[in-house]
């Protein structure tokens, strides 16, 4: 019998979550039998190394996405997919122009990684709003769209107004083997051998992260608790954040680690994760941290943390953009932290095998549901 050919997409390999999510949900569907393409319009970036063994890159070798729908649409009717995953809206909607263009028959899944209303509310960026438009009449073109959280589910239909039934709830594909070995790998850095308790965040360092909250609440911290603070990352805000860390006297106990490939011994080694963001779609750290054993606390924002988090049980919850809030949370929770067990128990809900599972009946079912 011939093996089903699923086709995923990507605009690069740099780091990043959807990268680093894919290429986990690629490796478990060529483990199930599966033919898996790997579509890059750029195959550059910092985990062209780490594709996986049995997995068909396909570079595309165009600098913008736009430039790839005539070589999707070709690829489309000569290759014949069973079926196509893509995320963020922006490759969504450049696939699913390709689909239209082709008259395609393949079982189109779409992804949308975030809150689209929060994202528009805090960056309310002209792009930003023409995605906006696009997805809410474009969207219907999928054969499935999903949500990587509810809040994400509830946003879409809001959004677009398609059936509801069409929309799913997928939670990221977070813990692998892979992750739990990787984690296990030695990392040095003179704070870890060190008495005062570390804290660290992992993430890009962009507006959505919301980082000057977490400095804000550093600063405070200091009046009341010794703790240091590591920034895992990299990004355009920066210069932004270390002017900050200088304004506030924070160089002593604030260190900027930059993009690890490998960020999940400095999660394993530190005493508390924290996520300070604005917004997210799921918050894939929050899920890793568990993972691997770490203490959380997490900005409340929309959409995935509250939800990972199960509105608090397994990790605090503060307001975005409450420093005071977050300051109090990050000396509460490393005083008093979570058993390790509760944790790890926890971050079984978000297993590669089981957003795998998910995805794999939407690809055998298409537009059934």
């Amino acid at each position: 019998m011939e093996k089903m050919r699923i086709a995923f997409i990507l605009a690069n390999l740099r780091g990043g979550g959807v990268e680093r999510m894919t290429l986990n949900l690629s490796e478990e569907f060529v483990h199930r039998g599966y033919e898996v393409d790997l579509l890059v319009a750029e195959a550059e970036g910092e985990y062209k190394d780490l594709v996986p063994a049995g997995v068909n890159l396909i570079d595309l070798k165009k600098p913008r996405l736009i430039s790839c729908i005539p070589d999707i649409r070709k690829y489309m009717s000569e290759q014949k997919p069973d079926a196509f995953i893509s995320a963020k809206d922006y490759i969504n909607l450049t696939v699913i122009f390709a689909k239209l263009l082709a008259r395609s028959k393949t079982n189109l899944i779409v992804s949308t990684r975030v809150n689209i209303s929060r994202q528009l509310e805090v960056l309310n960026s002209r792009n930003f709003k023409v995605v906006a438009k696009l997805v809410k009449h474009f969207y219907r073109f999928a054969d499935h769209v999903v949500g990587v959280s509810k809040g994400v589910a509830d946003d879409l239909y809001k959004i677009t107004g398609i059936d509801r039934k069409k929309i799913h709830v997928v939670y990221n594909p977070v813990v692998t083997e892979g992750l739990l070995a990787k984690a296990e790998e030695e990392v040095e850095h003179p704070w870890f051998h060190e008495e005062v308790p570390v804290v660290v965040t992992v993430g890009r360092f962009d507006k959505a992260k919301d980082y000057p909250t977490l400095l804000n609440a550093f600063r405070v911290l200091q009046d009341s608790k010794k703790a240091r603070l590591m920034l895992v990352g990299d990004g355009p805000e920066r210069s932004h954040l270390e002017s900050l860390v200088e304004e506030y006297k924070l160089q002593d106990v604030v260190d900027f680690i930059g993009f690890q490939s490998n960020p999940y011994p400095f999660m394993k080694k530190a005493d508390l994760f924290v996520l300070s963001s604005a917004y997210e779609g799921f918050g894939n750290v929050v899920a890793e941290a568990l993972a691997v054993g770490t203490p959380v606390v997490s900005t409340d924002c929309p959409s995935g943390p509250g939800e990972i988090l199960d509105r608090g049980k397994y990790g605090t919850l503060v307001r975005v953009g409450d420093y005071i809030g977050l300051s109090k949370a990050i000396k509460e929770t490393l005083e008093n932290p979570l058993p390790k067990e509760k944790l790890l128990e926890r971050s079984l809900f978000f297993t590669i095998k089981n957003s795998a599972d998910s995805y794999e009946r939407l690809i055998l079912d298409k537009g059934k549901e």
